[in-house]
Order: C-alpha cells, then structure tokens, then sequence
C-alpha cells in the first residue's frame, strides 16, 4: 500500500509540472512628452500600479524602468492574454489615469505580450535588460531553444548580481529575453563578456540582426505589496 501511495504522489508531481500553464508577460516602452516633470510621472506610475493594475483580474506582477534616454519600460505579468487585454481596455477608458496617459508622448508608445513558461520571481532587482529579436528563417526552431537554454545556463546565470533570465514568444515569432539584476554595475560587467562568450556567439548568430532591439532600465521606484 505505502509503495502504492508513493508512486502516485510522484505520478501527481509528474503531471503537474508536465501541465504547467504559460502566463503572459506585457511589454511597454515609451518617453514622456518632457523629462521636466519626470518626478511627477514616477508618482503617478506607482499610483496607477497600486491603484489600478494591481486590481485587475489575473494581476501577477508589475515593474516599471527608465533608460539613460528617459525611455521608460513597464513590465507587467498576467496570468492569461485575456487578462492582459482586458486591462488594456479598462485602462483606456479609466479616467482616473487620464493625467498619467497624457504625459505619455503617443507615437513613441510601443507594446506586445509574450507566452512565457516562467514566474517571476526576481522581487529585489534594481536593474532589467529587455531584447526582442526574430530569429532568421532558417533556423531549426528546437535547435533555437536548447542554446537560448544553455545561454542562461552556461553563462548569464553565472555573473555576479544576476538574479532571473526570462524567456518567450509573441504570436508574429517575436523573441523576448528579460533579465533581472541587482543593480547596473553587475549588468555592465556582465555585458561584453556575453558578447565574447562562444555559446552567446551562437545564440546571437540565429538572430535575425535587423530586428534586435534591446533597453537597459534601472528600476524608477521600490517594488509595492499587495
């Protein structure tokens, strides 16, 4: 009988990391209208986090980051696509964040949502990288896979103040790579290393090179609790 039971305890483990659902991962970038006031939009964004995207259903986790160019990123984490876009349009119906949105400068607003198989769980990151990138069209998709694996296993995850490495895709193919450190210094460190590593090499080279964006973003504010 106790042989029994063990064997279904590990046949139950089984299925449940084997059936393990995707979450979605909501990525913006945009600048302001001026970096005048850029203490007055910081305040405003936590409001609006607290305030707003932390009450809607499927809520994960958000972060919000700004660059050197006072290009900001906010990465928000659903539980489903569904959430994800239902948000999007409460939001821009609210008029609670009528004083947020108008200091957004529109035409510099880009945003996409990717399939993800990891949980966040980088809390005390003080500084993000973001690249988005296809890969060419002929590469072998599973061959992509095992090396954007052995990237974080066999390097990132490596370096000092490196925190979490996540990974996913959008419907149109659109690779992202999301990586949380402690703070700047360490992802500077970090940065031309990963470019001289011969599996990073490898990784790069399945890139399409006219599609890769990436942003550095030092976190703008301490993370909330809800």
């Amino acid at each position: 009988m106790k042989i029994k039971l063990i064997a279904l305890a590990i046949i139950g483990l089984l299925i449940s990391s084997c059936s393990q659902t995707k979450s979605v991962l909501e990525v913006t970038t945009f600048k302001t209208k001026s970096l005048d006031n850029i203490a007055v939009f910081n305040k405003l964004d936590a409001e609006i986090e607290a305030n707003f995207t932390a009450k809607q259903p499927g809520f994960i986790k958000r972060q919000s980051g700004i660059n050197e160019n006072g290009e900001y990123v906010v990465l928000v984490y659903w539980e489903t696509l569904e959430n994800a876009k239902a948000s999007m349009e409460k939001f821009m119906a609210n008029p609670s964040v009528a004083d947020y949105a108008s200091m957004i400068d529109e035409a510099s607003m880009k945003m996409s949502r990717y399939n993800i198989d990891n949980n966040f769980n980088a809390a005390h990151s003080n500084f993000v990288e973001v690249m988005s990138f296809k890969t060419k069209a002929d590469i072998n998709m599973n061959a992509f896979n095992k090396t954007n694996k052995r990237v974080e296993k066999g390097f990132t995850s490596k370096q000092d103040g490196f925190l979490q490495r996540i990974t996913g895709v959008n419907e149109n193919g659109e690779q992202i790579v999301v990586v949380y450190w402690d703070n700047k210094s360490h992802s500077d460190a970090a940065l031309q290393p990963f470019m001289n590593n011969k599996i990073s090499k490898e990784f790069m080279d399945m890139m399409d090179q006219s599609s890769i964006w990436m942003g550095r973003y030092q976190k703008i504010k301490p993370e909330l609790e809800y």
